[in-house]
């Protein structure tokens, strides 16, 4: 008669598979905690480069605001000035007509032309006083606002020499986050690849399910992904990294990262 006879794993082979284990643990742990910072990063930099285009909209309209106010300014003293030049030819004909009428006086024969010449050279008086009146008013209309376009156009080319600058800057930070993000893409597939099944499946849900946090660190007794306290073994198991936990509130992965001494 023939016994089969099964061999259990000797105490080496049960502490070897244990070891390995662990080590799987550990290094899906490591891993995780590595590609959730990158995965976070890239989140920032594609979240930082979708907000790029508005702020440069943003610093144009501003831009654009100050060009408008700066050419309604200088339109506003070009219609002073237009006003001012018509306002000189209206004295010159008002002038030309009381030098006129002050001829008709000289030459009046009788009452009628001459009550005529009179009244007609104070209308004309009137007229011309008046037109002065808003010349002197036109000219320091135009004296002001030619210094204030004076002091005004400096500095409106200071800000379209920033406007260039800060849209430079804006367009590197997008060439600079854009190559970023091509370079952490092109390390995530090792990172992902190293992990064991279920930590991928673990890791892929919980960032579903978590705006892509799927671990949180634990620190002084709590779960930072959360705030909850943590129970002082469950905090001590965490500390030693022997096993994957979640935390019992949030159901995040849990890690532990050594403080560090300065």
């Amino acid at each position: 008669m023939i016994y089969h006879v099964r061999l259990f794993p000797t105490v080496s082979q049960a502490y070897v598979q244990g070891h390995r284990r662990e080590a799987v643990l550990k290094n899906d742990l490591s891993q995780l905690i590595l590609l959730q910072k990158l995965d976070t990063e890239i989140r920032q930099l594609r979240d930082e480069i979708d907000q790029l285009p508005r702020k440069q909209a943003e610093l144009e309209e501003s831009f654009a605001a100050s060009v408008a106010e700066y050419l309604a300014f200088r339109n506003s003293l070009e219609a002073a000035r237009t006003n001012h030049q018509d306002l000189e030819v209206r004295i010159e004909a008002e002038q030309q007509r009381h030098l006129k009428f002050k001829a008709d006086l000289m030459k009046s024969t009788n009452e009628r032309e001459y009550t005529t010449a009179v009244r007609e050279i104070d209308i004309a008086r009137k007229v011309i006083s008046n037109l002065e009146t808003e010349t002197l008013k036109l000219m320091e209309q135009i004296e002001k606002c030619e210094a204030e376009l004076a002091a005004r156009t400096p500095d409106m080319e200071v800000r379209r020499v920033e406007l260039d600058r800060q849209l430079g800057d804006l367009r590197t930070r997008v060439t600079n986050a854009e190559a970023r993000v091509a370079e952490l893409l092109g390390q995530r597939p090792d990172i992902y690849g190293s992990l064991s099944a279920d930590a991928r499946s673990d890791y892929d849900r919980l960032s579903r399910m978590k705006s892509g946090l799927a671990l949180a660190e634990a620190r002084n007794h709590s779960c930072l992904g959360c705030r909850m306290s943590l129970r002082p073994q469950v905090f001590n198991d965490i500390r030693r990294g022997e096993k994957v936990i979640t935390c019992e509130n949030c159901g995040r992965i849990l890690y532990y990262n050594e403080p560090v001494v300065v």
